[in-house]
Protein backbone atom coordinates (compact mmCIF):
# COMPACT_ATOMS: atom_id res chain seq x y z
CA UNK A 1 0.00 0.00 0.00
CA UNK A 2 1.33 3.57 -1.31
CA UNK A 3 1.91 5.87 1.52
CA UNK A 4 -0.89 8.07 -0.37
CA UNK A 5 -3.21 5.22 -0.52
CA UNK A 6 -2.71 4.45 3.40
CA UNK A 7 -3.64 7.85 4.30
CA UNK A 8 -7.06 8.07 2.25
CA UNK A 9 -7.94 5.14 3.76
CA UNK A 10 -7.19 5.60 7.54
CA UNK A 11 -9.08 9.18 6.73
CA UNK A 12 -12.09 7.42 5.46
CA UNK A 13 -11.61 5.13 9.08
CA UNK A 14 -11.28 8.43 10.89
CA UNK A 15 -14.64 9.82 9.42
CA UNK A 16 -16.11 6.59 10.09
CA UNK A 17 -15.37 6.97 14.10
CA UNK A 18 -16.58 10.44 13.98
CA UNK A 19 -19.69 10.31 12.33
CA UNK A 20 -20.75 6.29 12.40
CA UNK A 21 -20.08 5.81 8.77
CA UNK A 22 -17.49 7.12 5.96
CA UNK A 23 -20.53 9.34 4.14
CA UNK A 24 -23.77 11.16 4.85
CA UNK A 25 -26.98 9.63 6.47
CA UNK A 26 -27.41 7.70 3.62
CA UNK A 27 -24.46 5.55 4.13
CA UNK A 28 -24.38 1.48 4.08
CA UNK A 29 -23.61 -0.05 7.78
CA UNK A 30 -20.13 -1.53 8.45
CA UNK A 31 -20.02 -4.94 7.66
CA UNK A 32 -19.03 -8.27 9.92
CA UNK A 33 -15.38 -8.09 10.58
CA UNK A 34 -14.55 -10.24 8.17
CA UNK A 35 -16.11 -8.31 5.62
CA UNK A 36 -14.48 -5.40 7.07
CA UNK A 37 -11.09 -6.22 6.14
CA UNK A 38 -11.95 -7.36 2.70
CA UNK A 39 -13.37 -4.11 2.25
CA UNK A 40 -10.30 -2.48 3.58
CA UNK A 41 -8.31 -4.54 1.16
CA UNK A 42 -10.72 -3.99 -1.70
CA UNK A 43 -10.68 0.07 -0.85
CA UNK A 44 -6.54 -0.17 -1.01
CA UNK A 45 -6.12 -2.25 -4.00
CA UNK A 46 -9.02 0.06 -6.11
CA UNK A 47 -7.00 3.38 -4.96
CA UNK A 48 -3.41 2.05 -6.02
CA UNK A 49 -5.15 1.13 -9.48
CA UNK A 50 -5.21 4.85 -9.84
CA UNK A 51 -2.35 6.34 -10.60
CA UNK A 52 -1.43 9.53 -8.29
CA UNK A 53 0.01 12.66 -9.81
CA UNK A 54 4.11 12.84 -8.89
CA UNK A 55 3.78 14.83 -5.96
CA UNK A 56 6.62 17.75 -6.73
CA UNK A 57 8.83 19.80 -4.63
CA UNK A 58 7.41 21.35 -1.85
CA UNK A 59 4.89 24.38 -2.78
CA UNK A 60 1.40 25.41 -2.08
CA UNK A 61 0.35 23.61 -4.23
CA UNK A 62 1.85 20.58 -3.12
CA UNK A 63 2.54 20.78 0.62
CA UNK A 64 5.01 18.46 1.55
CA UNK A 65 3.28 15.83 4.32
CA UNK A 66 5.26 15.26 7.33
CA UNK A 67 7.45 12.42 7.85
CA UNK A 68 7.19 12.46 11.18
CA UNK A 69 3.15 11.43 11.20
CA UNK A 70 1.62 7.96 10.63
CA UNK A 71 -0.56 7.20 8.40
CA UNK A 72 -3.91 8.00 10.69
CA UNK A 73 -2.03 11.06 12.04
CA UNK A 74 -1.62 12.62 8.56
CA UNK A 75 -5.37 12.30 7.68
CA UNK A 76 -6.58 13.68 10.96
CA UNK A 77 -4.00 16.61 9.81
CA UNK A 78 -5.46 16.48 6.69
CA UNK A 79 -9.15 16.47 8.09
CA UNK A 80 -8.31 19.66 10.66
CA UNK A 81 -6.79 21.58 7.91
CA UNK A 82 -9.62 21.06 5.37
CA UNK A 83 -12.71 21.83 7.94
CA UNK A 84 -10.44 24.58 9.25
CA UNK A 85 -10.38 25.98 5.72
CA UNK A 86 -14.04 25.88 5.39
CA UNK A 87 -16.62 29.13 6.78
CA UNK A 88 -20.07 28.43 6.41
CA UNK A 89 -23.22 30.04 6.98
CA UNK A 90 -26.12 28.20 9.27
CA UNK A 91 -29.19 28.34 6.90
CA UNK A 92 -32.39 26.38 7.73
CA UNK A 93 -35.61 26.27 5.55
CA UNK A 94 -39.03 25.10 5.86
CA UNK A 95 -42.05 23.94 3.51
CA UNK A 96 -43.78 26.75 3.37
CA UNK A 97 -43.72 30.63 1.81
CA UNK A 98 -45.31 33.90 2.88
CA UNK A 99 -46.83 36.21 0.98
CA UNK A 100 -47.66 39.45 2.76
CA UNK A 101 -50.46 41.88 2.33
CA UNK A 102 -50.66 45.04 3.30
CA UNK A 103 -53.71 46.86 5.02
CA UNK A 104 -54.99 48.64 1.99
CA UNK A 105 -55.12 45.18 -0.18
CA UNK A 106 -56.75 43.76 2.73
CA UNK A 107 -60.09 46.78 2.84
CA UNK A 108 -60.39 45.95 -0.48
CA UNK A 109 -60.57 42.29 -0.25
CA UNK A 110 -57.94 41.00 -2.01
CA UNK A 111 -57.99 37.47 -0.06
CA UNK A 112 -61.74 37.17 -1.47
CA UNK A 113 -60.24 37.63 -5.10
CA UNK A 114 -57.81 35.13 -4.39
CA UNK A 115 -60.60 32.79 -3.49
CA UNK A 116 -62.90 33.99 -6.38
CA UNK A 117 -66.72 33.04 -6.68
CA UNK A 118 -67.14 29.77 -5.36
CA UNK A 119 -63.37 29.31 -4.79
CA UNK A 120 -62.70 29.08 -8.22
CA UNK A 121 -59.56 31.41 -8.77
CA UNK A 122 -57.83 29.53 -6.05
CA UNK A 123 -58.65 26.17 -7.31
CA UNK A 124 -57.38 26.96 -10.49
CA UNK A 125 -53.92 28.24 -9.09
CA UNK A 126 -53.52 25.28 -6.43
CA UNK A 127 -53.76 22.46 -9.57
CA UNK A 128 -51.88 24.68 -12.34
CA UNK A 129 -48.89 25.99 -9.67
CA UNK A 130 -48.53 22.55 -7.84
CA UNK A 131 -49.01 24.02 -4.51
CA UNK A 132 -51.75 24.32 -1.36
CA UNK A 133 -53.23 27.88 -0.63
CA UNK A 134 -53.73 28.47 3.04
CA UNK A 135 -55.97 31.98 3.54
CA UNK A 136 -57.00 31.70 6.84
CA UNK A 137 -53.82 30.62 8.62
CA UNK A 138 -52.97 34.35 9.03
CA UNK A 139 -54.74 37.41 9.01
CA UNK A 140 -52.01 39.14 6.78
CA UNK A 141 -50.68 36.69 4.75
CA UNK A 142 -51.02 34.07 2.18
CA UNK A 143 -49.40 30.81 3.16
CA UNK A 144 -48.18 28.74 0.00
CA UNK A 145 -47.19 25.31 1.34
CA UNK A 146 -45.29 22.40 -1.18
CA UNK A 147 -42.30 19.80 -0.17
CA UNK A 148 -41.21 21.04 -3.62
CA UNK A 149 -39.03 23.64 -3.17
CA UNK A 150 -39.22 25.03 -7.04
CA UNK A 151 -42.56 25.09 -7.01
CA UNK A 152 -42.87 27.04 -3.95
CA UNK A 153 -40.94 29.39 -5.02
CA UNK A 154 -42.49 29.92 -8.57
CA UNK A 155 -46.41 29.64 -6.47
CA UNK A 156 -45.11 32.63 -4.25
CA UNK A 157 -43.49 35.13 -7.13
CA UNK A 158 -46.71 34.52 -9.38
CA UNK A 159 -49.13 35.21 -6.47
CA UNK A 160 -47.07 38.17 -5.51
CA UNK A 161 -47.35 39.44 -9.13
CA UNK A 162 -50.81 39.04 -9.28
CA UNK A 163 -51.89 40.18 -5.61
CA UNK A 164 -50.34 43.34 -6.84
CA UNK A 165 -51.83 43.57 -10.47
CA UNK A 166 -54.79 43.26 -8.89
CA UNK A 167 -56.50 41.32 -12.06
CA UNK A 168 -57.42 37.75 -10.60
CA UNK A 169 -58.89 35.23 -12.81
CA UNK A 170 -58.15 31.97 -14.62
CA UNK A 171 -56.55 32.66 -17.50
CA UNK A 172 -54.53 35.61 -15.63
CA UNK A 173 -53.62 32.99 -13.57
CA UNK A 174 -51.61 30.77 -16.19
CA UNK A 175 -49.84 33.22 -17.57
CA UNK A 176 -48.34 34.77 -14.43
CA UNK A 177 -47.37 31.57 -13.65
CA UNK A 178 -45.82 31.00 -16.94
CA UNK A 179 -43.88 34.05 -16.36
CA UNK A 180 -42.71 33.66 -12.84
CA UNK A 181 -41.29 30.18 -13.30
CA UNK A 182 -39.37 32.16 -16.45
CA UNK A 183 -37.93 34.31 -13.85
CA UNK A 184 -37.10 31.71 -11.13
CA UNK A 185 -35.87 29.41 -14.05
CA UNK A 186 -33.61 32.54 -15.06
CA UNK A 187 -32.67 33.38 -11.16
CA UNK A 188 -31.53 29.42 -10.84
CA UNK A 189 -29.20 29.58 -13.74
CA UNK A 190 -27.68 33.05 -12.26
CA UNK A 191 -26.74 31.18 -9.16
CA UNK A 192 -25.52 27.92 -10.97
CA UNK A 193 -22.91 30.54 -13.05
CA UNK A 194 -22.59 31.94 -9.65
CA UNK A 195 -21.48 28.82 -7.90
CA UNK A 196 -19.42 27.74 -10.69
CA UNK A 197 -17.32 31.11 -11.34
CA UNK A 198 -16.32 31.37 -7.17
CA UNK A 199 -15.35 27.46 -7.53
CA UNK A 200 -13.20 28.68 -10.74
CA UNK A 201 -14.96 25.78 -12.67
CA UNK A 202 -15.21 26.28 -16.14
CA UNK A 203 -16.87 25.20 -19.71
CA UNK A 204 -20.05 23.92 -17.70
CA UNK A 205 -22.97 22.83 -20.25
CA UNK A 206 -25.73 25.32 -20.27
CA UNK A 207 -28.08 22.13 -19.02
CA UNK A 208 -25.81 21.63 -15.94
CA UNK A 209 -25.65 25.01 -15.01
CA UNK A 210 -29.60 25.37 -15.05
CA UNK A 211 -30.10 21.79 -12.39
CA UNK A 212 -27.24 22.86 -10.20
CA UNK A 213 -29.22 26.51 -10.09
CA UNK A 214 -32.77 24.39 -9.37
CA UNK A 215 -30.48 22.69 -6.15
CA UNK A 216 -31.06 26.32 -4.38
CA UNK A 217 -35.09 25.79 -4.15
CA UNK A 218 -34.33 21.98 -2.69
CA UNK A 219 -33.42 21.12 0.89
CA UNK A 220 -32.45 17.92 2.50
CA UNK A 221 -33.18 18.27 6.74
CA UNK A 222 -33.20 22.25 6.28
CA UNK A 223 -29.77 21.98 4.49
CA UNK A 224 -29.90 24.08 1.09
CA UNK A 225 -28.81 21.80 -1.56
CA UNK A 226 -26.98 24.21 -3.44
CA UNK A 227 -25.11 25.73 -0.41
CA UNK A 228 -24.07 21.74 0.30
CA UNK A 229 -22.93 21.15 -3.06
CA UNK A 230 -20.54 24.39 -2.63
CA UNK A 231 -19.28 23.93 0.62
CA UNK A 232 -18.35 19.77 -0.60
CA UNK A 233 -16.74 21.47 -3.61
CA UNK A 234 -14.65 23.58 -1.32
CA UNK A 235 -13.69 20.62 0.93
CA UNK A 236 -12.53 17.79 -1.61
CA UNK A 237 -10.36 20.63 -3.07
CA UNK A 238 -8.64 21.38 0.20
CA UNK A 239 -8.18 17.49 0.77
CA UNK A 240 -7.26 17.21 -2.91
CA UNK A 241 -4.76 19.75 -2.41
CA UNK A 242 -3.13 18.35 0.70
CA UNK A 243 -2.67 15.17 -0.95
CA UNK A 244 -1.40 16.59 -4.05
CA UNK A 245 -4.73 15.32 -6.38
CA UNK A 246 -6.05 17.39 -8.75
CA UNK A 247 -7.74 20.47 -7.48
CA UNK A 248 -9.58 21.05 -10.22
CA UNK A 249 -11.47 17.58 -10.75
CA UNK A 250 -12.11 17.57 -6.86
CA UNK A 251 -14.39 20.85 -7.01
CA UNK A 252 -16.04 20.04 -10.23
CA UNK A 253 -16.92 16.36 -9.01
CA UNK A 254 -17.66 17.95 -5.41
CA UNK A 255 -20.05 20.52 -7.02
CA UNK A 256 -22.06 18.25 -9.30
CA UNK A 257 -22.20 15.13 -6.72
CA UNK A 258 -25.58 16.11 -6.10
CA UNK A 259 -26.97 17.00 -9.44
CA UNK A 260 -29.46 14.30 -9.70
CA UNK A 261 -31.84 15.90 -6.66
CA UNK A 262 -32.19 18.53 -9.10
CA UNK A 263 -33.80 16.30 -12.00
CA UNK A 264 -37.37 15.31 -12.24
CA UNK A 265 -39.29 12.33 -12.10
CA UNK A 266 -38.73 10.82 -15.42
CA UNK A 267 -34.88 9.78 -13.90
CA UNK A 268 -36.07 6.57 -12.24
CA UNK A 269 -32.82 5.79 -10.40
CA UNK A 270 -31.58 7.07 -7.07
CA UNK A 271 -29.63 10.51 -7.56
CA UNK A 272 -26.02 9.47 -7.78
CA UNK A 273 -26.74 7.37 -10.72
CA UNK A 274 -29.15 9.89 -12.50
CA UNK A 275 -26.80 12.78 -11.71
CA UNK A 276 -23.71 10.83 -12.87
CA UNK A 277 -25.66 10.06 -16.33
CA UNK A 278 -26.91 13.20 -16.79
CA UNK A 279 -23.57 14.70 -16.29
CA UNK A 280 -22.05 12.07 -18.41
CA UNK A 281 -24.74 13.17 -21.31
CA UNK A 282 -23.37 16.69 -21.29
CA UNK A 283 -19.76 16.07 -21.70
CA UNK A 284 -18.48 15.50 -18.15
CA UNK A 285 -15.29 13.57 -17.83
CA UNK A 286 -14.90 10.06 -16.60
CA UNK A 287 -13.56 11.26 -13.80
CA UNK A 288 -16.32 13.23 -12.79
CA UNK A 289 -18.54 11.03 -13.85
CA UNK A 290 -17.38 7.67 -11.61
CA UNK A 291 -17.21 10.32 -8.45
CA UNK A 292 -20.58 11.23 -9.01
CA UNK A 293 -22.05 8.10 -9.26
CA UNK A 294 -19.74 6.44 -6.09
CA UNK A 295 -20.36 9.42 -3.49
CA UNK A 296 -23.44 6.92 -2.08
CA UNK A 297 -21.37 3.70 -2.77
CA UNK A 298 -24.28 3.06 -5.36
CA UNK A 299 -20.84 2.30 -7.46
CA UNK A 300 -17.59 1.01 -5.98
CA UNK A 301 -15.58 3.77 -5.40
CA UNK A 302 -12.12 3.53 -7.28
CA UNK A 303 -10.29 6.46 -7.92
CA UNK A 304 -9.01 8.49 -4.74
CA UNK A 305 -10.63 11.59 -6.03
CA UNK A 306 -13.95 8.84 -5.64
CA UNK A 307 -13.14 8.71 -2.02
CA UNK A 308 -12.44 12.62 -1.28
CA UNK A 309 -15.95 13.80 -2.63
CA UNK A 310 -17.38 11.09 -0.73
CA UNK A 311 -15.34 12.23 2.47
CA UNK A 312 -16.74 15.74 1.65
CA UNK A 313 -20.10 15.11 1.37
CA UNK A 314 -19.89 13.31 4.58
CA UNK A 315 -17.73 16.20 6.65
CA UNK A 316 -20.51 18.99 4.81
CA UNK A 317 -24.01 17.00 5.73
CA UNK A 318 -22.38 15.99 9.35
CA UNK A 319 -20.71 19.05 10.95
CA UNK A 320 -23.06 20.46 13.66
CA UNK A 321 -26.12 22.90 12.57
CA UNK A 322 -25.43 21.42 8.81
CA UNK A 323 -29.02 19.61 9.17
CA UNK A 324 -31.81 19.54 11.43
CA UNK A 325 -35.03 17.33 12.67
CA UNK A 326 -37.26 16.62 15.26
CA UNK A 327 -35.55 14.87 17.69
CA UNK A 328 -38.45 13.39 19.03
CA UNK A 329 -39.76 12.07 16.01
CA UNK A 330 -36.12 10.14 15.35
CA UNK A 331 -36.73 8.95 18.90
CA UNK A 332 -40.07 7.63 17.68
CA UNK A 333 -38.71 6.22 14.49
CA UNK A 334 -36.23 4.44 16.03
CA UNK A 335 -38.17 2.88 19.00
CA UNK A 336 -40.40 1.86 15.58
CA UNK A 337 -37.53 0.69 13.64
CA UNK A 338 -36.16 -1.69 16.50
CA UNK A 339 -39.41 -2.77 17.79
CA UNK A 340 -40.45 -4.22 13.60
CA UNK A 341 -37.20 -6.17 13.58
CA UNK A 342 -37.65 -7.73 17.11
CA UNK A 343 -40.95 -9.22 15.77
CA UNK A 344 -38.81 -10.82 13.57
CA UNK A 345 -38.10 -14.86 14.68
CA UNK A 346 -34.53 -15.26 15.25
CA UNK A 347 -33.41 -11.80 15.89
CA UNK A 348 -31.01 -11.02 19.01
CA UNK A 349 -30.97 -7.67 18.89
CA UNK A 350 -31.66 -4.71 16.73
CA UNK A 351 -30.33 -0.94 17.15
CA UNK A 352 -31.27 2.41 14.91
CA UNK A 353 -27.91 4.35 14.36
CA UNK A 354 -27.66 7.86 12.04
CA UNK A 355 -30.17 9.02 13.46
CA UNK A 356 -32.67 6.43 12.25
CA UNK A 357 -31.30 6.05 8.86
CA UNK A 358 -29.81 2.48 9.01
CA UNK A 359 -31.25 -0.26 11.38
CA UNK A 360 -28.94 -2.98 12.34
CA UNK A 361 -29.54 -6.60 13.28
CA UNK A 362 -27.86 -9.04 15.07
CA UNK A 363 -29.32 -12.99 14.74
CA UNK A 364 -28.52 -15.87 16.41
CA UNK A 365 -26.47 -17.58 14.44
CA UNK A 366 -28.50 -21.07 15.51
CA UNK A 367 -31.09 -20.17 14.32
CA UNK A 368 -30.87 -18.10 11.26
CA UNK A 369 -28.62 -19.25 8.78
CA UNK A 370 -26.04 -17.33 6.10
CA UNK A 371 -28.87 -18.30 3.57
CA UNK A 372 -31.69 -17.12 5.33
CA UNK A 373 -30.32 -13.42 5.73
CA UNK A 374 -31.42 -11.77 2.24
CA UNK A 375 -34.84 -13.04 2.81
CA UNK A 376 -35.27 -11.57 6.22
CA UNK A 377 -33.42 -8.36 5.25
CA UNK A 378 -35.63 -7.79 2.53
CA UNK A 379 -38.97 -8.57 4.87
CA UNK A 380 -37.81 -6.20 7.61
CA UNK A 381 -36.92 -3.73 4.51
CA UNK A 382 -40.62 -4.02 3.19
CA UNK A 383 -42.31 -3.43 6.53
CA UNK A 384 -40.45 -0.89 7.30
CA UNK A 385 -41.83 0.59 4.03
CA UNK A 386 -45.11 -0.06 5.05
CA UNK A 387 -45.18 0.74 8.63
CA UNK A 388 -42.87 4.10 9.32
CA UNK A 389 -42.89 7.32 7.70
CA UNK A 390 -39.64 8.33 6.69
CA UNK A 391 -37.33 10.70 5.05
CA UNK A 392 -34.97 9.51 2.22
CA UNK A 393 -34.17 5.85 2.86
CA UNK A 394 -33.46 3.44 5.83
CA UNK A 395 -30.66 1.31 5.50
CA UNK A 396 -30.86 -2.60 6.50
CA UNK A 397 -28.64 -4.63 7.60
CA UNK A 398 -28.72 -8.68 8.53
CA UNK A 399 -25.78 -9.47 10.97
CA UNK A 400 -25.16 -12.98 12.25
CA UNK A 401 -21.60 -13.98 14.06
CA UNK A 402 -20.95 -17.42 15.06
CA UNK A 403 -18.43 -17.75 18.23
CA UNK A 404 -17.03 -20.89 19.16
CA UNK A 405 -15.30 -21.13 22.47
CA UNK A 406 -13.21 -24.18 23.94
CA UNK A 407 -11.29 -24.51 27.46
CA UNK A 408 -8.04 -25.46 27.71
CA UNK A 409 -7.19 -26.98 31.01
CA UNK A 410 -5.17 -28.84 33.25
Amino acid sequence: MGPKTGIIVNLLKYLSSIFGASKSPEAPSPAAPDQKLEAEEAVSKAVEITPLPKVQAPTPAHPQLPAYLDEEDQARRILSIAIARQATRFVTHSTTARVKLTSSQLKEGIKGKIVGKDGRNARHFEEKAGVDLLLNDEPDSVVISSFDAFRREVARVALENLVRDGRIQPARIEEVLAEAKSQVDQSARESGEKAARDLAIQKLHPALVRVLGTLKFRHSFGQNQLEHSIETAWIAGHLAAELGFNVEIARRAGLLHDLGKGLDQTHEAGHALAGAEFAKKYGESPEVVQAIAAHHEEVLPKAGIDHLVLAADALSGARPGARHGSTQNALDRATAMEKIAMETPGVDSAVAVQAGRELRIFVDSKKILDENMPGMARQIAERLQSEVKFPGQIKVTVLRELRVTEVAAR
